[in-house]
């Protein structure tokens, strides 16, 4: 969006200054245009007339003066006619030379100079000539000749020929007027025309970029939802409009996706005889939990139908802890769902019924009996919500993640219970949590790993034996929270510890933990895996001690995500698998989210990542303790 702000602001300023500058050549074309239009005026109105009227001046002076030496030569007074033609004629071209140079103050001056050569010249010579002659002394009058009338006439000559030059100049003035006139008019015609073509040009480029595109991104899209690849993202790009009306089409392919998944599941399951198929999925449907210091989302998306092998519940129990289990059965369908069921009932008999969640595995697994070729990986999760104790066992299922997020507590929590202190001299108590910073991973790695990112605390190698041990635990992967990925040396670790299966009274922790008044900053988000502690569910794998129990502290805040293998096994249209490292990067690219976001998110980086029929079910649980019990016995404190 700042892009289009840019871009409007860049084309209002372009369109200030074209306008700007379009006016400045208009008003310079305007001004060429009045300026060649007086020059064209004046010439044609005043100085072409003016010079024409001063050679029939001139040429008025010639023949007075061409008709009195005829006179005076011949004595014949009809030589005197072209005189007296001429003596009425430059009086008038006289006034008429006069109106026209009006506006031009030198020529007037010389005209004047003229008039008052002509006036001398009729006084000193006409005159007295006439007279002479008049009387019968053509001696008198040829000496005037001699003497003065060359001179006098020679000196109005050369008046009217200073004049006639001066009206040349103006002329040629003029002329230059008019040419510079017409030169800038059609320059600046010409710029105005460059620069509205440049202004075309910019908002054309700017328009295909930025609207054009857009468009063309956002139709491509919509043809390809309208195709029925309803899982193509529409695009939001372009001005705030079109991202607007984009985000409008993103609600209805969202929700036009919804109803076709609905209409698929309804389709297949009744394919699956519909009734007894939706009975299977209402008695797998999860219980809600009452305890208000943990917050529980899960998801299940199956493969066929409405009904899938995967499930997970979750229960209160009577001692006030919280049970979260997750089961994926084999195969899919209804032998897979009531498989499931069965598996789900036994589980929550024995959770109620008290005990170490490895005990209570080895209890399922002795009761199911026979299992034939069906078998199950099951993850159970028992918290207390006042202390924050977690236990858990993992019977051959993916690991879960554990999000520590990036943010400062103001309560930091010690563990004394004496149970933790003796598991952390157990055999077992050597998991623990190796912290190192995000790997950037290739897309085209391996494809599902469960071993650790490298980080800067251990190699490879160490890692790879710390996933094949089942006394060491596999890394956790560090990140940062959005700006940062990286895990400093000192980042605080979890403490866990391994108990082998015990019976039902098998001791747990029950001490509270005491609080540290000086705050801690948590430093970078992290995610702690907690591997496998055993063997997946099956009557061929059963054996004593077959399942361990870890026990792990949470701190507030902290998030748990437990998944079934078909999330992280979905594969793209060119067969890679979508992998844990892609589901750590996702949670890790905002690890601040509230629990429904991160749900969704890593729902959405999957389906974004393998857009076409699911091979397997998809589950994922997000499990939140906040310790507000805590938090409201310190302040009613």
């Amino acid at each position: 969006m700042s892009e289009t702000a840019g871009l409007r602001r860049g084309l209002r300023v372009l369109t200030l200054v074209a306008s700007v500058a379009i006016v400045v050549m208009l008003v310079l074309a305007v001004i060429s245009g009045w300026g060649s239009r007086q020059a064209a005026t004046d010439r044609s109105r005043h100085l072409d007339p003016a010079a024409t009227t001063t050679a029939l001046l001139l040429a008025g002076y010639v023949d007075q003066e061409s008709a009195l030496r005829g006179y005076i030569v011949t004595r014949d007074r009809g030589f005197l006619a072209p005189f007296t033609t001429s003596n009425r004629s430059v009086p008038r071209l006289t006034a008429t030379l006069e109106e026209l140079l009006v506006d031009f103050p030198e020529l007037r001056a010389q005209l004047a100079e003229v008039r008052t050569a002509y006036d001398l010249w009729r006084r000193e010579v006409v005159r007295p000539e006439l007279a002479a002659m008049a009387r019968g002394d053509v001696a008198a009058a040829t000496g005037i000749v001699r003497e003065s009338a060359r001179r006098d006439f020679d000196s109005l000559r050369t008046g009217v020929a200073r004049l006639g030059a001066g009206i040349d100049r103006e002329q040629n003035e003029a002329s230059e007027q008019l040419e510079t006139a017409a030169v800038l008019l059609l320059s600046s015609l010409a710029s105005a025309v460059l620069i509205i073509l440049i202004v075309l040009a910019t908002v054309l480029t700017a328009s295909r970029r930025w609207l054009l595109r857009p468009i063309g991104a956002l139709q491509r899209a919509v043809n390809a939802v309208a195709a029925g690849r309803y899982d193509t993202r529409i695009p939001s790009v372009g001005p705030a409009e079109i991202v607007a009306l984009a985000a409008d089409v993103e609600t209805m392919r969202a929700q036009l996706v919804r109803l076709v998944r609905q209409n698929q599941r309804s389709f297949e399951a009744l394919a699956q005889q519909g009734p007894a198929v939706i009975a299977l999925r209402d008695a797998l449907t999860p219980s809600l939990l009452r305890a208000r210091d943990v917050i529980l989302h899960g998801r299940v998306e199956p493969a066929q139908g409405e009904l899938a092998g995967d499930w997970y519940d979750a229960l209160d129990l009577p001692d006030g802890r919280v049970a979260v289990v997750v089961g994926d059965v084999s195969g899919h369908g209804a032998a897979a769902g009531v498989f499931a069921l069965r598996l789900k009932q036994l589980l929550d008999a024995a959770l109620t019924n008290g005990g170490s969640p490895a005990a209570v595995l080895e209890w399922v697994v002795d009761n199911l009996g026979d299992t034939d070729e069906m078998f199950a990986t099951a993850i159970i999760l028992l918290i207390d919500p006042r202390t924050g104790e977690l236990q858990y066992v993992n019977a051959g299922h993916p690991d879960t993640l554990l999000l520590r997020r990036p943010v400062t507590l103001t309560t930091a929590r010690t563990t004394t219970s004496p149970s933790a202190a003796l598991a952390a001299t157990a055999p077992h108590a050597a998991l623990a949590a190796l912290v190192a910073p995000v790997a950037p991973v290739a897309p085209d790695t391996a494809e599902s790993s469960s071993a650790p990112a490298v980080g800067a605390t251990a190699s490879s190698g160490a890692v790879a034996d710390a996933v094949a041990s089942d006394t060491v635990a596999s890394g956790a992967v560090a990140g940062g929270a959005a700006s940062s990925a990286v895990v400093t040396a000192g980042a605080p670790r979890p403490k866990v510890s391994l108990t082998r299966a015990t019976s039902a009274g098998a001791p747990r922790r029950a001490a509270h933990l005491a609080r540290s008044a000086a705050p801690r900053d948590r430093g970078p988000a992290q995610i702690i895996r907690l591997p496998p502690t055993g063997p997946l569910l099956s009557s061929l794998l059963a054996a004593p001690d077959a399942w361990q129990s870890g026990t792990l502290q949470l701190e507030p805040g902290d998030v748990l995500i437990a998944y079934t293998d078909g999330l992280v096994e979905a594969r793209d249209g060119a067969g890679r698998q979508f992998g844990v490292h892609r589901l750590i990067a996702e949670i890790l690219r905002d690890p601040t989210r509230d629990p429904v976001g991160l749900l969704d998110g890593a729902f959405d980086a999957v389906r974004r990542h393998a857009s076409g029929q699911r091979d397997d079910d998809r589950t994922a649980i997000i499990l939140a303790w906040s310790n507000q019990h805590d938090q409201e016995v310190d302040s009613g404190s």
